[in-house]
């Protein structure tokens, strides 16, 4: 779908930042662990987790972007990327010192039982961080446009997707009493650098399932799956927390 195969400067350290905002853990502590990314897109986070020392990690995704994640990093010794379906995940139980998601939950049929198809994997003792859309009192214009863009070819949506970022870009030129009415009316992301900008702004238009969620609603989740030290992070909607140790 997108011509990007490789892994810029700019967007690793940018990686690194939003890995750190939305887990809440310096890639550094993460030394010796075996870890797993569920959808792990073009492997932008498993650029950064697989840096740390003598970790070993795995990415699985259902799309094709498995493909771009293994010309990115999956020839790296200690990376395996794997296609498949966060809904039936092929991994043993309590095989993983952290497992993590981020954006991903909230693309899937059912973002709850995503979740707690996640949290068997966990070693005891081990770390589980996602991050999902916030969910907000009021709708925004994206809503109502998703309900044409989802049903159109992806190729389509995509062109959409950079017509808008074109228009925005002429919003800097505009009168200043016009500034920040594409804004309102296209919603995009504000990603710095372009192409990350389109890759988000597909994803927000493009899929099929997009749910947004409350603090509570994922808590819930956190609680029913019997994890402990539930940590809300400053990103909305992101949470982490560790896995009960069993004491029987």
């Amino acid at each position: 779908m997108f011509a990007r195969t490789q892994l810029d400067t700019e967007t690793c350290t940018d990686s690194k930042l939003t890995f750190l905002e939305k887990t809440g853990i310096e890639p550094e502590e993460l030394s010796g662990c075996t870890i797993l990314e569920a959808g792990c897109g073009m492997g932008r986070f498993l650029d950064v987790v697989s840096k740390a020392r003598q970790t070993r990690v795995i990415g699985f995704d259902l799309s094709l972007a498995v493909e771009s994640a293994y010309k990115n990093v999956g020839q790296r010794p200690n990376v395996h990327i794997v296609q498949a379906d966060i809904m039936r995940p092929p991994f043993a139980h309590a095989g993983f010192d952290l497992v993590y998601s981020i954006g991903v939950l909230h693309h899937t049929p059912n973002p709850e039982r995503a979740f707690l198809k996640l949290v068997p994997l966990l070693k005891e003792n081990g770390r589980i961080a996602i991050w999902v859309y916030p969910k907000y009192s009021w709708a925004t214009l994206s809503d109502l446009y998703r309900r044409a863009t989802t049903r159109l070819p992806w190729s389509m949506t995509l062109g959409i997707c950079k017509v808008m970022l074109l228009l925005h870009s002429f919003d800097g030129r505009a009168p200043r009493r016009l500034r920040g009415r594409f804004e309102r009316l296209l919603p995009i992301s504000v990603e710095a650098n372009y192409e990350r900008r389109l890759l988000d702004t597909f994803d927000w238009y493009s899929p099929r399932y997009q749910y947004k969620f409350a603090l509570g609603d994922v808590e819930k989740w956190f609680r029913q799956a019997g994890l402990t030290q539930i940590e809300t992070l400053p990103v909305e909607v992101s949470m982490r927390a560790t896995r009960k140790t069993d004491t029987s």
